[in-house]
C-alpha cells in the first residue's frame, strides 16, 4: 500500500494539515484555497496609486496642508505598508515579525478611525449653504468608510488564529481605501465639481474586485470563501445611501448637524 503524506496546507482553518497522496500532489494545487501570502505587491501598488491620486490636493502642497490632513495621511500610508509587508513577512516565515506588526495594527487601526473622525469634524465645523450641504454627503462617505474599515479589522482580529479567515478581513480593510484614491484619480481627468455621481464608478469597482475575488475562489476549496460574498453585502448595503441621494434626508441631516456641533476640533 502507498504510503500517505501530510503536508501542510497553506491558508486551511487554523494551520491544519491535510493528507495528500504523492501521485495526486499536482492536481490539490490546482484547488488549494488562496492564503495572499503573495497579495504584498498588489497593496504596494495600491500605495504608488495613492501617491498619484493625491499628489495634487496633498502631496505638492504637503507644507500648506492642516495637522488633522497629515495626522490622517501618516497614519493611512503606514496602513498601506503593514498590508503590504505582512503576506510578504508570512511568506519568508517571518512570523515573530508578522506577529510585532500584528500587535502594532492594535494601536493603528484604532488611531486610523480616529484620524478620520477628527479630519472630518474639522472639514464640516462652521460651513453654512452649499458647502455645508456638501460636506455633509462627504461626510457620510467618512464615516460609512470608517464602519466598513472598523468592521473589517474587528472581524480579523477575531478570526486571528483561522488564518483564511483574517487574512481576507484583512484584505476587506483595503477595499476601503479605492473609493478615495479613485475619486481623486477621476478628478484628474475632469471638473472638481462633478456634474454626476462619480461614486457609481468608485463604489462599482470596489465591489467588481470583491465580486472578482468571489469568482477566483469558486473553485478553490472552501476554507474562507464565505467571507467577500458576506463582505460585499456590507459593502453594498453602506453604499446604497451615497448612491440615492439619502444623504440629503433629515436624520443623516440632523446626525451631521449634531456632528459638527461637537467640540472636537
Amino acid at each position: 500500500m502507498a504510503e500517505s503524506r501530510l503536508v501542510l496546507e497553506p491558508g486551511a482553518a487554523g494551520g491544519g494539515v491535510a493528507g495528500r497522496a504523492p501521485g495526486r500532489v499536482k492536481a490539490g494545487n490546482s484547488r488549494r484555497p488562496f492564503n495572499f501570502t503573495r497579495s504584498g505587491p498588489y497593496f504596494a501598488g495600491l500605495l504608488l496609486l495613492a501617491f498619484v491620486a493625491y499628489w495634487p490636493s496633498y502631496f505638492s502642497r504637503v507644507l500648506s496642508a492642516d495637522h488633522y490632513t497629515h495626522f490622517h495621511a501618516s497614519l493611512a500610508v503606514l496602513w498601506i505598508l503593514m498590508l503590504a509587508a505582512q503576506p510578504t513577512l508570512i511568506r519568508m516565515k517571518h512570523l515573530a515579525m508578522h506577529r510585532l506588526l500584528g500587535a502594532f495594527s492594535y494601536v493603528l487601526a484604532p488611531l486610523i478611525v480616529v484620524s478620520i473622525v477628527l479630519l472630518g469634524h474639522s472639514r464640516i465645523k462652521g460651513l453654512s449653504g452649499e458647502a455645508y450641504a456638501i460636506q455633509t454627503y462627504i461626510l457620510y462617505l467618512q464615516v460609512s468608510l470608517t464602519v466598513l474599515f472598523g468592521l473589517s479589522y474587528a472581524l480579523a482580529i477575531l478570526t486571528r488564529h483561522t488564518v483564511a479567515l483574517h487574512a481576507r478581513f484583512m484584505v476587506c480593510t483595503a477595499f476601503t481605501l479605492i473609493d478615495p484614491v479613485v475619486i481623486r484619480l477621476m478628478f484628474w481627468m475632469g471638473s472638481r465639481t462633478p456634474t454626476w455621481n462619480y461614486q457609481w464608478v468608485t463604489f462599482g469597482l470596489t465591489d467588481f474586485v470583491i465580486v472578482a475575488l468571489i469568482v477566483m475562489e469558486r473553485r478553490r476549496g472552501r476554507n474562507g470563501r464565505k467571507v467577500f460574498p458576506a463582505m460585499l453585502a456590507v459593502f453594498v448595503l453602506a453604499q446604497i445611501p451615497a448612491l440615492f441621494g439619502l444623504t440629503s434626508t433629515a436624520p443623516w441631516q440632523a446626525f451631521a448637524r449634531w456632528f459638527a456641533a461637537l467640540p472636537l476640533t
